[in-house]
């Protein structure tokens, strides 16, 4: 597993729901979606979720299904 794919799966396990940004912000990686395929790809039950901004455009994160995953 590499270095992005760990950062990532630790933030998820946690809870969290990361966006690119955030993974960009904190140095996780550059390329959130193809890190999130690789974990898709290994068994990781990931979640996607895209929200409205109130400007009118969008964005996309992710989150551990925790149901899945037990």
């Amino acid at each position: 597993m590499s270095n992005c794919e760990t950062k990532v799966l630790s933030a998820l396990k946690k809870g969290m729901r990361v966006t690119r940004k955030t993974a960009i912000q904190r140095g996780w990686c550059e390329n959130l979606t193809a890190t999130i395929s690789d974990l898709r790809s290994k068994g990781y039950p990931i979640d996607t979720v895209t929200a409205k901004l109130p400007e009118g455009g969008s964005y996309t994160r992710y989150r551990l299904n925790q149901a899945a995953a037990s």
